[in-house]
C-alpha cells in the first residue's frame, strides 16, 4: 500500500512528463521548418536557422534532462 502522499507525488510526477512530452511536441514544427530553412540558398538564413536550431537543442535537451530528474526521483 503506498502512502497519500506518494500517490500525489506520483500523479505530479506524470502530470509533469505529460507536460515534458506536449512542450517536446510544440517544438518539433519550429525544429522541422529551422531545418528546411538550413538548406537556404541565402547564407544570412542558413545561419538563422542554425541559431534557432542550436536554440531549440538546448531546449529539447533541458526537457530531456528534466525527464531524467523525474526518473531518477521515483527510483
Amino acid at each position: 500500500m503506498t502512502s497519500p502522499a506518494r500517490d500525489s507525488a506520483d500523479t505530479t510526477d506524470d502530470r509533469l512528463r505529460q507536460h515534458i512530452h506536449d512542450i517536446r511536441g510544440h517544438l518539433s514544427p519550429a525544429m522541422l521548418r529551422a531545418d528546411s530553412l538550413a538548406l537556404s540558398k541565402d547564407e544570412r538564413t542558413r545561419q538563422a536557422a542554425q541559431d534557432i536550431l542550436a536554440a531549440l537543442d538546448a531546449a529539447t535537451g533541458e526537457l530531456s534532462a528534466m525527464r531524467r530528474l523525474l526518473t531518477a526521483r521515483r527510483s
